[in-house]
């Protein structure tokens, strides 16, 4: 097995360290505002769902859309941008992102929604792996700090959408006020090109005996791959599977209201769940960022997701309340901490596509979370809904003891790698 290109240190010789603070500062802004769109239609779905008449099996299938738009648009970009030496795909996708989500009210019909939600989603993926290996770049050896700020600045822009959307469109407003949202979102768009557009793609860097991609762990790469996978699988079936579990409730505490009376309610708890699980899908990458040290990452990913586990089979049991949201809180913890860590090991592991490599681990991996709702839906149907928190809980767990066959060399001997 080869082992891991090695790189020497290198820094942005452009830019003076108060300017990389700003261009950083920059990114992290920019990424959650791109994010706060993304977090909308989700927590919107049951609204959506009501206004458009559309069956639960198609509400499934709009999040999954999302999902496979935005994960095939990763690395697609991630792949055009190394090559064309660019970094315009950033904010070009931030502006398809926010004037897409911003104006899905406006639609008529049910098909329409996919067709817009698609379009913005594509945009979303395309902003992503820019962003991220820019900052990677500044970075340098503080990669994983800096990709866990980036992480933490992406989940307080989702859980600001599941908030504002509800609050906007169901609190007294329709979907068609969620339009007021694009102005920031464009106000951001010349910003961040502004920022980015100066710093090296693809910076002549020194090559170690003239090694390239012919030296990169291609198993290693691939086992982190999967892991990614399911762990993004997980995180949609939850997203999916949350709702549901939350509708289940209201319905039966509440049995003579209408489907509609029951979606306009469930969307602002349901609001609440998906804020208080991308408060600990950020805290928990946050905190593995920062703790981790490079080069050690490998027993993380084996035993993380396997001990968070428990917390999806332990929301099925429990009522709406303090402790659903703590098992909210876990369970996002369980399957987001890792999201930093993998990108960062990935961009070390391929020095010279770190673009590409944060584009597989993030839209890559997140284009099979695609089928987290369907499958969710599925399972509910086949075995229930706590058999399907259970099933999805024991996905979790599988994806940390896939990451024993990640040889250690490999990440270890990338630890001193910088783009």
């Amino acid at each position: 097995m080869a082992s891991p290109v090695s790189l020497k240190n290198t820094a942005v010789p452009t830019l003076s360290h108060y300017a990389v603070l700003a261009t950083a500062g920059v990114i992290l802004v920019s990424h959650f505002a791109v994010d706060v769109y993304s977090g909308i239609v989700p927590a919107l779905l049951g609204v959506i769902e009501a206004q458009y008449a559309m069956p639960r099996e198609w509400a499934a299938i709009l999040l999954g859309v999302g999902s496979i738009c935005s994960g095939l648009a990763q690395p697609l970009f991630a792949w055009i941008s190394d090559r064309a030496n660019s970094r315009i795909f950033g904010a070009l996708g931030l502006l398809i992102g926010a004037v897409a989500i911003s104006f899905i009210g406006y639609v008529s019909e049910g098909w329409m929604v996919f067709v817009v939600y698609a379009i913005g989603m594509i945009g979303i993926g395309m902003f992503h792996p820019v962003a991220v290996s820019t900052i990677g770049r500044l970075a340098g050896q503080k990669r994983s700090m800096a990709i866990s700020l980036f992480f933490v600045f992406g989940m307080a822009g989702i859980t600001s959408g599941s908030l504002i959307g509800p609050w906007i469109a169901s609190g007294g407003g329709t979907l068609r006020d969620l339009s007021l949202l694009c102005i920031p979102g464009i106000l951001m768009v010349a910003l961040l090109q502004f920022a980015i557009g100066r710093i090296d793609h693809n910076p002549q860097l020194r090559r170690k005996d003239g090694q390239g991609s012919s030296g990169y762990d291609i198993r290693s790469i691939a086992i982190l791959y999967v892991a990614s996978a399911l762990r993004f699988l997980v995180n949609m079936a939850f997203v999916y599977l949350l709702l549901r579990w939350l509708q289940h409730h209201v319905a039966a505490a509440n049995p003579q209201w209408s489907i509609q009376q029951v979606a306009d309610y469930a969307a602002d708890l349901n609001g609440r769940q998906l804020a208080t699980m991308t408060i600990g899908m950020a805290i928990g990458g946050l905190t593995a960022g920062w703790s981790i040290k490079q080069g050690s990452e490998r027993l993380p990913l084996i035993l993380v997701p396997l001990l968070f586990s428990p917390a999806i089979f332990a929301l099925s049991r429990l009522q709406p309340g303090t402790a659903a949201l703590v098992m909210c809180f876990l369970s996002g913890a369980g399957f987001a901490s890792m999201v930093p860590v993998s990108v960062s090991v990935a961009q070390r592991m391929m020095p010279y596509h770190t673009s590409l490599a944060s584009g597989l681990m993030l839209g890559g991996a997140w284009s099979i979370a695609c089928l987290g709702p369907s499958l969710a839906q599925w399972l509910i149907s086949s075995i229930g809904l706590p058999g399907a928190m259970t099933a999805v809980g024991c996905i979790l767990a599988t994806s940390g003891l896939v990451t024993i066959g990640i040889r250690s060399d490999s990440i270890s001997d990338s630890a001193g790698d910088s783009e």
